[in-house]
C-alpha cells in the first residue's frame, strides 16, 4: 500500500496551531505494500515538517477499499476549539474530464464536442478542482467565453451543457456534493434556420437536370430535402432501408444521432420526388449516394449556390428545408416531427422561417378572398 502525500481530493484542517484533522486516500498499489502502521508514521514525520510537533494532536482517517480506519495521536481534547479551514486540494477538473471523456458511451463525434469543451475549460483555468465548482465559477467560465473567445450564446450553452454531463457523473460516483449548476441557468437564443423556398428547390432541380454528370452532392442534398433527412443518415443511405409497406415505398432506418428508428412515406412526400430520384441512380448495392465529408459537401453546395444565384446553402438547409415546406403546405408540426425524428415538439417548432412564409401565404389568401367578397357586390343604386 501507498499512502498519498500530495492530499489530492482531500482536506486539510486546523483546530490550532499544532492539531490538525485530515482525511487521506489510501490506494492499493502492484509494486509497493505498506501497512497502515508504517504509512501513518511516515505521514506523521511529513506532518512534523509543516509544524506538528509533540504537544500536538492528530486524528487519522484512512480509506482502503471502501473501508474506514481511524488513528489519533496526542490529546483530543483540544479538538474542542471550532475547525478553521487552512487548505483545500481537490480532484482536477480537466483530468477527471479526460478520463470520463475516454470511456463514456457516446459517439467519436460526441467526444470530440466534448474535448472542446475541456479546451475551453483548459484555457480559462487549466488547475481548478472538483471540488472549487461553483454558480459564480460557472459565470466567469461564461463571460470568458463570451469576452476572450468571441463565442455566441449558443456556442456557449453546448459547452455548459457538456460540462454539466460530467460534473453529473461526478456526482454519482460521490465526488462531489454541492452542485454548481443549481443557481445557475444555460441560456439559449432563437436562431433563424436558413430554409429554401418552393422556387429556389425548383431552381436547383432544372440546375440538375441540365447536368451532363450527375452532381453526387447534389443529388443527396435534394434528397434531403425531399425526406429530411440528417448528412450522417444520408451518406450510409442505401436501396435497402427502402421498404413496401400497404404497397406504398417506405423509408425505413435508424438514425445515426439518436438511434432511434423512423419511417419516411417515400412514395408520398413532396409528390414522391426522393424515390424518383433514388430510382435515377443505377447503384443497388452499397451506399446509395457517394459524398464526403460534411465540410466537403458544403464546399460543393458553395458552389452551386453561386452559380444558380441562391442564398448560402449548407447541407443542414436541407433538412430545415423538409420541415419548412411541409409545414407551409399545411401538414401539421405533430407529422413533421415525426418526419424528422424529433422526440419533442418544440424542436420542430425552432423553424422560424415558416413564420414568415406563412404570414405571406395567408395574408396572399386574405387578398384573394377580399377580391372575391368585392367581385360579388352588386353597385348600388
Amino acid at each position: 500500500y501507498e499512502i498519498r502525500l500530495s492530499l489530492v481530493g482531500s482536506e486539510m484542517c486546523i483546530r490550532d496551531r499544532n492539531n490538525f484533522v485530515l482525511f487521506l486516500h489510501y490506494e492499493k498499489t502492484a509494486d509497493k505494500a505498506m501497512d497502515i502502521e508504517t504509512a501513518t508514521s511516515n505521514f506523521l514525520s511529513e506532518l512534523r515538517k509543516i509544524g506538528l510537533d509533540n504537544n500536538g494532536a492528530l486524528l487519522i482517517q484512512i480509506q482502503i477499499d471502501g473501508v474506514n480506519h481511524i488513528m489519533s495521536y496526542g490529546n483530543l481534547n483540544n479538538f474542542a476549539v471550532p475547525a478553521r479551514t487552512i487548505g483545500k486540494k481537490g480532484n482536477s477538473l480537466v483530468k477527471f474530464m479526460e478520463k470520463e471523456i475516454q470511456i463514456a458511451a457516446v459517439r467519436e463525434s460526441t467526444k470530440k464536442l466534448h474535448l472542446d469543451t475541456l479546451n475551453q475549460i483548459k484555457g480559462f483555468s487549466p488547475n481548478a478542482s472538483l471540488q472549487e465548482m461553483s454558480s459564480d465559477f460557472l459565470l466567469k467560465f461564461e463571460i470568458y467565453m463570451r469576452e476572450e473567445c468571441r463565442l455566441s450564446t449558443n456556442t456557449i450553452a453546448r459547452h455548459m451543457k457538456s460540462l454539466k454531463r460530467y460534473v453529473n457523473v461526478a456526482r454519482k460516483k460521490g465526488i462531489i456534493t454541492e452542485y454548481p449548476f443549481l443557481n445557475y441557468t444555460i441560456r439559449t437564443e432563437q436562431v433563424h434556420r436558413d430554409a429554401l423556398t418552393e422556387k429556389e428547390l425548383e431552381i436547383l432541380e432544372k440546375y440538375r437536370e441540365s447536368l451532363s454528370e450527375p452532381n453526387e452532392v447534389l443529388n443527396a442534398f435534394l434528397f434531403s430535402c425531399y425526406t429530411g433527412l440528417r448528412y450522417s443518415d444520408v451518406r450510409i443511405f442505401t436501396k435497402q432501408n427502402i421498404c413496401t409497406i400497404n404497397h406504398k415505398r417506405w423509408i425505413v432506418l435508424k438514425m445515426y444521432k439518436t438511434n432511434k428508428e423512423i419511417r419516411i412515406p417515400l412514395s408520398t412526400i413532396f409528390e414522391g420526388k426522393a424515390l424518383k430520384l433514388t430510382k435515377s441512380i443505377s447503384r443497388t448495392r452499397g451506399v446509395l449516394f457517394h459524398v464526403g465529408s460534411n465540410q466537403q459537401a458544403n464546399r460543393v453546395l458553395k458552389r452551386i449556390a453561386k452559380e444558380v444565384g441562391i442564398k448560402k446553402m449548407t447541407f443542414h438547409v436541407a433538412r430545415h428545408t423538409c420541415a419548412t415546406l411541409l409545414l407551409y403546405r399545411g401538414v401539421s408540426i405533430t407529422t413533421v416531427q415525426t418526419v424528422l425524428g424529433h422526440q419533442s415538439v418544440k424542436t420542430t417548432q425552432i423553424y422560424s422561417a415558416v413564420t414568415d412564409l406563412t404570414i405571406e401565404k395567408e395574408l396572399k389568401k386574405a387578398n384573394g378572398k377580399r377580391n372575391r367578397v368585392g367581385k360579388g357586390r352588386k353597385p348600388k343604386g
